[in-house]
């Protein structure tokens, strides 16, 4: 459907949320091997002030859920901190991140993962562009949350894909 909207559309850009990265690489890749022109900006987590994800599932959260499916952010800010220190083995991190959930009251770990954002295969060291993803469980809601990986452990404001110029002429938002 995706490709049929961005063809019909001739779109010069198209936008989509960092949040379901996977989407995102399929989305990129899908674009290349088509080669449509379209150009694919991957915005950022909009996050709520306690920096949990903005959802559509967060509604199903009762107050004291909510507050322990924090654990995901503070997960991912811990492996960023360890990635600016210099940690860069996805083993250690992984286990650093399972580490961090595993002593969090009412969260079950779905995933943890450190992957290549182009081709979602998982990855030994951490280098720039590193996505590292988690998914869990907090009650009867399942969870997911990402980061985008730099030299200094931070998330990149808006992320990029330009495929060739193919003549497009609109902007799909």
């Amino acid at each position: 459907m995706v490709a049929k909207l961005l063809i019909a559309c001739e779109a010069d850009r198209a936008f989509f949320g960092q949040k379901d990265a996977a989407q995102c690489a399929v989305i990129r890749r899908m674009v290349a091997d088509l080669r449509i022109g379209t150009e694919i900006l991957v915005c950022p987590i909009v996050r709520d002030s306690d920096g949990l994800a903005l959802s559509s599932r967060n509604v199903y959260l009762s107050a004291a859920e909510r507050g322990q499916a924090l654990i995901l952010n503070r997960c991912i800010r811990q492996i960023e901190a360890l990635v600016a220190s210099g940690e860069l083995r996805a083993s250690f991190l992984q286990d650093a991140a399972r580490h961090v959930l595993a002593n969090a009251p009412g969260v079950r770990v779905d995933y943890v993962a450190l992957v290549d954002w182009a081709t979602l295969l998982p990855v030994e060291v951490a280098v720039p562009g590193t996505l590292f993803a988690v998914a869990a469980w907090v009650g009867s809601t399942r969870l997911i949350d990402n980061t985008i990986l730099s030299e200094s452990g931070t998330e990149n404001p808006v992320l990029s894909y330009k495929p060739r110029d193919y003549g497009t002429s609109a902007t799909l938002t």
